[in-house]
């Protein structure tokens, strides 16, 4: 039994195999992968350095992975770690940025599968015109383009709220085994998995699934007390999912950190509860607003349709409600399975606004918070535009069924050819990072000779055919340093070998505590002697440690925004290059440029549509001189420093 029937309006219409939708959407996810910019620092330092230190024995540490805090599950880091490897295996990596982008086209593969397994369950269950709504919604999503390949917990517990929630599509069953086979057992896992095996809190996408679990009986039979069968199928599915889990991540995190750990209950006492003292209010708080603003720059139309969804579902419901009455006792039992069938749908299109509504609550928020639904808002917008369908019809519009098609693929391929310029705005203003720290390893590669083996990360099929491994990682030879752009670091996989990075002291302690070093497996001896170890220059209150910064006189390169009238991040920065001549007369050192600057949009001084989408240099002029916006550039370079003069 389809939830809503009228999406169709009556009519078959194609919907793609699942083959098709999955490389369709990959087609996207493997773009996104390779072009779009890390848009969070927190991606960077939480997860690839301490990932990249796992692999190779060296990395940025946060306060997070302290033993005294354990804020974070070294398990997550093991199961990408593993992923890395088999990878390696097969195609044999010679270099890190190869493991770097092989890791994030991988996940971006895995989110691709779990829209497709979405889009299918919702022309099983909901209907042809609102999967192909989906599908197009999904594809043309500029959230879903850089929050897909991102190796953040809140991606992962995405694509498994997705499967959850295909799941879920399938309306409940009489039957207690069908029930849990085809919908109650999958769903349950998946929700599970997502919130104790990636982020805690995407168990908020999960409260309308167990809502209607309690609530919708199947059609037929239930038999007595099937609510309670119903909880207790769900708390053993969930039970046994969340022990299995639970456990094997406290085993790999107790062996990391020393001790007994239960990483994810660690992060809900901090920052619900505050423990140690500390709030996530530390990090920042932002207006009950913030999410909806991110969401149109993200989503745009779908966003605003995903809104609307709900306000459609219930003047569609008034109107099944006032014809139900009117029916006579032959059109009545229709009238009432159309109205179970509108209840349903109010299930499906509930996680949206349900996790909108949670985290707009909470004073912090972050952009990755809300992706954990993004398909979910696909679906939600999809739906809206099905009820339009259907009070138009209510309603006795003329506009036929071909007609009104039209217009929902209309509205949707406008929302994605939006969402394209905001992807192509991302990848043209913001990929300055990659493209120097590129530049960086071009100029300071060893040898031909060690740059051509294989990375140190196991046995490859490559191997057979008389390929070498590079030797470890050796001890710090250079150091590179970052001042106001740290935050815009791409991570250790972008750094030649033997190039550690450090934070110089002129950031001040305005920037809160930057993140520290592990200890280097070569000096410790292993992985688990550095994690375990105690550490007292972190801290849980987001206060300065000044033994996280060095001097710029240690520095050997120094990667650097050059903003307006050649004014740096680093004020006392002496510059030597083509273009800048001037030397200071106090200076004891000059700074050559290596290779060429890369431009980087200055959003702080380019106007909002300027910054927001791509506008080709031709356009963008006419757009400053009819609306009198600019668009402000600055130039990330590479420095290295020259001998004292």
């Amino acid at each position: 039994t389809r939830a809503v029937e009228e999406l169709d309006m009556g009519r078959r219409e194609y919907v793609p195999s699942l083959s098709v939708v999955f490389r369709l959407l990959a087609l996207m996810r493997v773009c996104g992968a390779l072009l779009a910019p890390l848009q969070d620092c927190d991606e960077v330092y939480n997860y690839w350095e301490p990932l990249h230190f796992v692999q190779f024995g060296t990395g940025k540490q946060t306060w997070e992975y302290a033993p005294q805090y354990a804020l974070r599950s070294y398990a997550y880091l093991r199961v990408h770690d593993a992923v890395i490897r088999a990878m390696h295996f097969v195609f044999g990596f010679a270099g890190k940025a190869q493991a770097f982008y092989a890791l994030r086209v991988g996940l971006a593969l895995a989110s691709a599968l779990s829209e497709a397994v979405l889009v299918r369950r919702v022309a099983a269950h909901v209907g042809a015109r609102a999967a192909n709504c989906t599908a197009l919604a999904l594809f043309g999503m500029a959230g879903l383009f850089h929050a897909a390949p991102a190796l953040l917990p809140s991606s992962f517990a995405m694509c498994l709220c997705t499967l959850g929630a295909a799941a879920a599509m399938a309306p409940p069953a009489a039957d207690l085994r069908r029930h849990l086979r085809q919908r109650a057992a999958p769903a349950t896992a998946a929700f599970v998995l997502a919130a104790v095996g990636g982020w805690p809190y995407a168990g908020v996408a999960a409260v309308p699934f167990v809502a209607e679990e309690l609530l919708v009986q199947g059609v037929g039979n239930n038999g007595g007390w099937w609510r309670a069968r119903r909880l207790a199928a769900l708390a053993l599915v969930g039970g046994g999912t969340a022990g299995a889990a639970a456990g094997a991540m406290a085993a790999v995190d107790a062996w990391h950190y020393g001790r007994p750990v239960v990483a994810a209950w660690n992060q809900v006492a901090y920052n619900v509860l505050g423990q140690h003292g500390g709030s996530a209010a530390l990090y920042g708080t932002e207006p009950w607003h913030f999410y909806v603003r991110n969401g149109l720059l993200n989503a745009n139309a779908v966003l605003v349709l995903a809104l609307a969804a709900l306000p459609l579902w219930a003047a569609h419901a008034a109107v099944l409600r006032a014809a139900a009455r009117s029916a006579g006792p032959a059109a009545r039992p229709a009238a009432r399975r159309l109205e179970r069938a509108h209840v349903l749908l109010l299930f499906r299109i509930a996680p949206f606004p349900v996790a909108l509504a949670a985290f707009s609550l909470h004073p912090h928020k972050e952009e990755r918070f809300l992706s954990i639904v993004y398909p979910h808002m696909c679906f939600s917008a999809a739906a809206a535009l099905g009820l339009v369908g259907a009070l138009r019809t209510r309603f006795g519009s003329r506009i036929r069924f071909n007609s009104s098609r039209r217009l929902d693929v209309a509205v949707l391929a406008v929302a994605a050819c939006v969402g394209m310029l905001r992807m192509a705005a991302l990848v043209h203003y913001h990929a300055a990072p990659v493209r120097a720290f590129a530049e960086l390893r071009a100029h300071a590669e060893t040898t031909q000779t060690e740059a051509a083996r294989l990375l140190p990360l196991g046995p490859s099929l490559k191997m057979l055919a008389g390929a070498r491994t590079q030797a470890a990682e050796p001890a710090a030879e250079q150091t590179l340093c970052m001042g106001g752009a740290w935050h815009r670091f791409s991570s250790a996989y972008w750094l030649p070998r033997g190039f550690r990075l450090q934070f110089v002291r002129e950031l001040g302690a305005d920037a809160g505590q930057l993140p520290g070093d592990f200890e280097p497996v070569r000096a410790s001896g292993s992985v688990r002697a550095s994690t375990a170890a105690p550490r007292a220059d972190f801290n849980a209150r987001n206060a300065w440690e000044p033994g996280h910064v060095v001097e710029l006189g240690r520095c050997d390169y120094v990667v650097e925004i050059e903003y307006g009238e050649r004014r740096t991040e680093l004020g006392g920065m002496e510059i030597r290059d083509s273009e800048i001549s001037e030397i200071s007369e106090t200076s004891d050192a000059v700074w050559r440029r290596v290779g060429a600057c890369h431009p980087v949009l200055d959003s702080a001084r380019s106007g909002v549509l300027l910054r927001t989408l791509y506008v080709p240099p031709g356009a963008a002029r006419l757009v400053s001189w009819a609306t009198g916006q600019q668009q402000a550039w600055a130039r990330m370079c590479v420095y290295r420093r020259d001998n004292i003069r």
